[in-house]
């Protein structure tokens, strides 16, 4: 389809003024081939090169709902925010263009993706902060996208308006002041070569060193290696922390046996939990990400594989899922009846049209256990024992009888306040795992400095 063009920004009388622009690419990958960040890399490259750009945040590395049936992989977009020369912007935008389309090409990328470019002169409109939080958490009909279009004046769409222009928008509009994290993502000079060459024992020993600092780059528990893809992708891997500096010490100390094409730092939203907004059941919806506040009125039954599942509301009908591969399974499984937790995760539509929500954290409020007794002998105190079937009770210490008495229930209310989550190696980008908790920040652009790109 036809792209949108911004006339008003190419005024040759105002060619000597600078100007702000957001860039915003999503989708530029398959599961066959190619990679967004790989892409931005590569533009990244060829602008602080040809062009007299000035790069006022780091490249963001934006996730968005990771329930969405059509992403490819991580479901991420790339925005680049610099100021350039108007006289600079209609070689920018055919350099952007020119090199998405080879890369398109080169990568093979085709098969289920629909590539978007959306840039966006001066400052963000307030729309876009609010596509960002619907395409974070909900299903984004391609209408929405043309209605946001249609309001505003300064946005610009090279290749059309493409599904990928709702994430490339979206990812613009993520709003400053949120909760961030880095990730420094290196690139393979080899392709189609399979396993990733990076000796795991240096990683290991990285991650010991920064562990304050770092997070979800290995699991130790479970001795397994996390920085590396297992896909046909030119990513060799990634590392995620709180701060660029440590990340590029962390890089220098890994022992890497095969070609390096280059790195470059992503300011991101990964491991922040923004997808999960706390909501009610009248929000569950196929695809949303939230978390419900219920009381457990049931103990979970099994499904084939060792999972658990659990009904958590009538009307409408919602049941939770727990994976055994998660390890929620061993928790929800410990929890009474009348139990009050948190669930988060996605909601999908099974096959029989019921909404399910796929649970990757538990917030344990407060924890009843359920114990039953034998009554107490009425007249010395003592705990009594069945005297057979029908038969009652009969108190061994006094000699009383009785049929009258029936057994006691006690329940047992603990405070606990806990939240439970999913293995390392089986979380979402999104899903901020435990070691983050307290490390939150109000994050805002900020120049890119050191040795950000390589």
């Amino acid at each position: 389809m036809r792209g949108r063009y911004v006339s008003n920004v190419y005024d040759e009388g105002l060619s000597d003024q600078e100007i702000l622009i957001h860039i915003g690419l999503d989708d530029i990958d398959s599961h066959f081939g190619g990679c967004t960040t790989h892409l931005s890399y590569l533009i990244v490259k060829e602008l602080l090169k040809t062009l007299n750009v000035e790069f006022i945040d780091y490249p963001n590395l934006v996730r968005l709902n990771p329930s969405i049936p059509f992403k490819t992989r991580g479901n991420g977009a790339v925005v680049l925010r610099l100021k350039t020369f108007r006289s600079n912007i209609k070689l920018l935008v055919k350099t952007l263009t020119d090199m998405t389309l080879k890369y398109l090409s080169e990568y093979e990328v085709s098969v289920g993706s629909d590539p978007g470019i959306a840039l966006v002169f001066g400052d963000v409109p307030k729309e876009l902060s609010r596509l960002y939080m619907k395409a974070l958490t909900d299903y984004v009909h391609r209408d929405y996208l043309l209605n946001i279009l249609n309001k505003l004046d300064n946005v610009e769409t090279p290749l059309g308006t493409s599904r990928g222009v709702i994430g490339a928008l979206a990812a613009i509009g993520w709003p400053q002041g949120s909760d961030c994290t880095y990730e420094l993502l290196a690139y393979r000079v080899l392709r189609g070569v399979g396993e990733r060459c990076v000796d795991k024992d240096s990683v290991k020993n990285a991650d010991l060193k920064y562990s304050g600092y770092v997070f979800n780059n290995y699991d130790h528990e479970e001795d397994v290696l996390l920085i590396t893809p297992h896909s046909n992708d030119p990513v060799l891997l990634g590392i995620r922390g709180e701060y660029p500096e440590v990340l590029i010490n962390y890089f220098n100390e890994l022992r890497i046996c095969e070609p390096i094409g280059g790195y470059m730092i992503f300011r991101t939203n990964q491991g922040t939990d923004a997808h999960l907004i706390l909501g009610n059941v009248n929000d569950v919806r196929p695809y949303r990400t939230l978390c419900l506040e219920t009381t457990l009125k049931s103990k979970p039954e099994y499904l084939r594989g060792g999972h658990l599942i659990i009904k958590i509301c009538d009307e409408p009908t919602l049941y939770a899922v727990f994976y055994k591969e998660s390890s929620l399974t061993s928790i929800i499984s410990k929890l009474g009846i009348g139990s009050k937790v948190i669930l988060c995760g996605s909601i999908k539509q099974w096959d029989n049209l019921t909404n399910v929500m796929n649970v990757e954290k538990i917030h344990v409020i407060e924890l009843v256990r359920t114990y039953v007794h034998n009554p107490k002998c009425p007249k010395c105190g003592k705990r009594m024992k069945s005297a057979g079937v029908g038969k009652g009770f009969k108190c061994d210490k006094c000699g009383y009888r009785t049929t009258n008495l029936n057994k006691e229930v006690i329940k047992e209310v603990i405070n606990i306040n806990k939240t439970y989550t999913v293995r390392p190696y089986r979380m979402k980008h999104l899903t901020k795992p435990l070691c983050r908790y307290g490390k939150e920040k109000q994050c805002y652009y900020v120049k890119p400095s050191g040795n950000w790109i390589n």
